[in-house]
C-alpha cells in the first residue's frame, strides 16, 4: 500500500505552528524566530517532507523547467536536431551535472535540440543554458529577444553570465609538459576558431612559441570528425620537411585521428611523436593503441555552476558573474612523462 504524502499541514501540526508560519520558515521568508524556524526545519526533515515543486514554481509564476542546448555553430556538422557525435560524452557529462544541480534547486532540466529554437520551446522553460556559444550566436539572440534568462558554458559577447575553463592556463601547462624531458616542437591541430575556447588555446600556443623561440605550426582539419581529420594529419606527418615532433589537438577526435595516422605511418609514440589533447574522453584512454594525455575539463562541474548562474539570473540578480574552472592534466602514454 502506497504511503500518504506528507504535507505542509502535517509539518505545521507536528511543530505546533500555523501553516503560514511553517511555510515561511521553510521558504526562509517572513519574520519567524530563529528557534521556531529551526524547529519547523527539523520537523520537516524528521517527517520526510519535501515541497511540491510544481506548486512552488507555479506560485512564483514559473514553469519549473530549465533547458540546455548546444550552440548551432558548435553542432554545424551534425544532422539537424542531433548533437555533434564528436562531443557526445562531454555534453552528456555537462548535462548530468546540470540536471542533478537543477533538481537539487527545485527545477527539472531538459536537453533542447540544437538549431533555431521555436518560440514555443523557449516559452516552455524558465531559463536557457547554451554550451559553446559562438560570436553573434543565433540561439542566444532568440532567447534574449524572447526575454528569457540565459547563461553560457563558454564565454559570450552578450554581457551574460558564463562559466568556462581556464583554457589559456591549461594550454600553457600542457605545452610545458610536452617539453619536460626534451625541447618539444609542437604543432596545434584544430578544426575551427569560432569558439572562445579554441581562440584561447590558439593564443596561448602562439604566446608559448614566441616565448621559447619555436616556430608555430598550425594544422587545420576541414571538420571535427576523425574521418575528416585523418587525411590532413597523415599528410602533415608524412611530409619530408616536417617541423614538429608533437601534436597538440583542440578536440579528442583530432587526437584520435593523429594517433591512428602515426601508427599507420610507423611513427613511434611518444619517442618520435608526442600527442596531447586539450579535451579528454574515455576514447583517449581505452579506444586506441596508445592512451593519449589530455586535459580533463570537469564538465560535470561546469554544468553545476551554469545552473547556479542561471537561477541567479531568473531570480533577478542584476550582477553578471564569470566563473573560471581549472582543467587538470591527465598524463598517459602518448607523452614523455618523467
Amino acid at each position: 500500500m502506497k504511503s500518504r504524502r506528507i504535507t505542509i499541514k502535517d509539518v505545521a501540526l507536528e511543530a505546533g505552528v500555523s501553516v503560514a508560519t511553517a511555510s515561511e520558515a521553510l521558504n526562509g521568508k517572513g519574520r519567524v524566530a530563529a528557534a521556531t524556524r529551526q524547529n519547523v526545519v527539523d520537523t520537516a526533515d524528521r517527517l520526510g517532507y519535501s515541497a511540491n515543486r510544481l506548486a512552488k514554481n507555479l506560485n512564483a509564476g514559473r514553469t519549473g523547467s530549465l533547458a540546455l542546448t548546444v550552440s548551432p555553430m558548435a553542432a554545424h556538422s551534425a544532422a539537424p536536431g542531433m548533437q555533434p557525435e564528436w562531443d557526445v560524452e562531454y555534453y552528456f557529462r555537462v548535462l548530468s551535472g546540470a540536471s542533478a544541480q537543477a533538481f537539487q534547486r527545485g527545477f527539472l532540466l531538459s536537453m533542447m535540440p540544437s538549431g533555431e529554437p521555436s518560440r514555443g520551446l523557449l516559452a516552455a522553460t524558465d531559463g536557457l543554458i547554451v554550451v559553446d556559444p559562438s560570436q553573434d550566436d543565433p540561439i542566444i539572440g532568440a532567447a534574449l529577444q524572447a526575454g528569457l534568462p540565459c547563461v553560457t558554458i563558454g564565454r559570450n559577447g552578450d554581457d551574460l553570465s558564463w562559466v568556462d575553463n581556464d583554457f589559456a592556463t591549461g594550454t600553457t601547462s600542457a605545452l610545458a609538459h610536452l617539453s619536460e624531458l626534451r625541447d618539444a616542437r609542437p604543432a596545434l591541430f584544430l578544426s575551427e576558431t569560432s569558439s572562445s575556447y579554441v581562440r584561447d588555446e590558439l593564443s596561448a600556443y602562439l604566446d608559448w612559441c614566441s616565448t621559447v623561440g619555436v616556430e608555430p605550426v598550425i594544422i587545420r582539419s576541414p571538420g571535427p570528425r576523425v574521418d575528416e581529420a585523418e587525411p590532413v594529419i597523415q599528410k602533415a606527418l608524412a611530409a619530408g620537411d616536417r617541423k614538429f615532433d608533437a601534436v597538440l589537438t583542440t578536440l579528442d577526435t583530432l587526437a584520435h585521428a593523429t594517433e591512428r595516422s602515426a601508427h599507420m605511418l610507423g611513427l613511434s609514440i611518444p619517442q618520435e611523436l608526442q600527442i596531447l589533447s586539450l579535451s579528454d574522453s574515455r576514447y583517449l584512454d581505452y579506444g586506441l593503441q596508445m592512451p593519449i594525455t589530455a586535459l580533463d575539463l570537469a564538465p560535470v562541474r561546469l554544468g553545476e555552476i551554469a545552473v547556479d548562474l542561471l537561477l541567479e539570473s531568473i531570480e533577478g540578480k542584476s550582477e553578471r558573474r564569470r566563473e573560471l574552472v581549472p582543467a587538470t592534466l591527465t598524463v598517459r602514454d602518448s607523452s614523455l612523462a618523467s
